[in-house]
């Protein structure tokens, strides 16, 4: 399994690679759009913070860091603290992050990857590795829609949907993976394939109801009967 794993980061470390080309030294947007470097910085943070140190924690059996309830309000305190930096220290934090998490894999012994997440029953410390590559993926797509490669943002898209797809199998915990393929469809205006995706992303976690009702990537089908149907329950 660890040899899988190292596998799969190291090809979500290529994905990350177009945030990382694309990034510039410029101003905050002044409306808070995030620039390129704004998702490195975001990611480096959360495979930091999170995933790495959540494996180290469970393998030796300490405390781990804590629960974030609200992932928008964690990220908005990540940007502040980030927006400023040039591209060459988040291009650094982004490194020593991807070391953090590839040490802590290495780290861990085959029984030790299967201990369980501490914050997620019925989730396995392993599966930090394809979620995380889910994530990256998702940031990746959506940068690269908004500066307009439609076809990338499709490739990583589908990518990041077989990664994790592949590793994980509950409905629940492959709720988010069809949540952010269908966040891709959605922004391209194609419904038809966003929709399918989306009745079952919410109708296995209905936690993501809330978000979806105000994400704004879901706004070019909003009007769309069975999206409204699907918010309403």
């Amino acid at each position: 399994m660890k040899e899988e794993l190292l596998k799969t980061l190291s090809e979500t470390r290529v994905q990350e690679a177009d945030l990382a080309s694309l990034r510039v030294d410029a101003p905050p947007d002044p409306e808070g759009r995030w620039a390129a470097k704004d998702h490195l910085a975001h990611l480096a943070w959360w495979r930091e913070k999170n995933s790495a140190a959540t494996m180290d924690a469970v393998r030796r059996g300490v405390e781990p860091p804590a629960r974030v309830e609200v992932d928008s309000e964690q990220n908005a305190i990540v940007y502040r603290a980030t927006k400023d930096m040039s591209v060459a220290e988040i291009k650094a934090r982004a490194d020593v992050s991807w070391d953090a998490l590839e040490r802590a894999v290495e780290a861990c012994t085959e029984e030790d990857l299967r201990k369980e997440h501490p914050h997620t029953p019925g989730f396995a410390i392993w599966q930090l590795v394809p979620a995380h590559a889910g994530h990256v993926g998702m940031h990746v797509m959506s940068w690269l829609l908004d500066v307009g490669d439609v076809e990338r943002a499709r490739e990583v898209a589908l990518w990041a949907y077989r990664i994790e797809t592949d590793a994980i199998s509950q409905p629940i915990q492959r709720a988010d993976a069809d949540y952010n393929l269908a966040c891709f469809y959605a922004r391209v205006k194609d419904s038809r394939a966003a929709l399918p995706l989306l009745r079952r992303s919410l109708t296995a976690n209905p936690d993501l109801i809330a978000w979806a009702r105000q994400d704004g990537d879901l706004d070019p089908i909003r009007q769309e009967p069975e999206l409204k149907e699907l918010l309403a329950t």
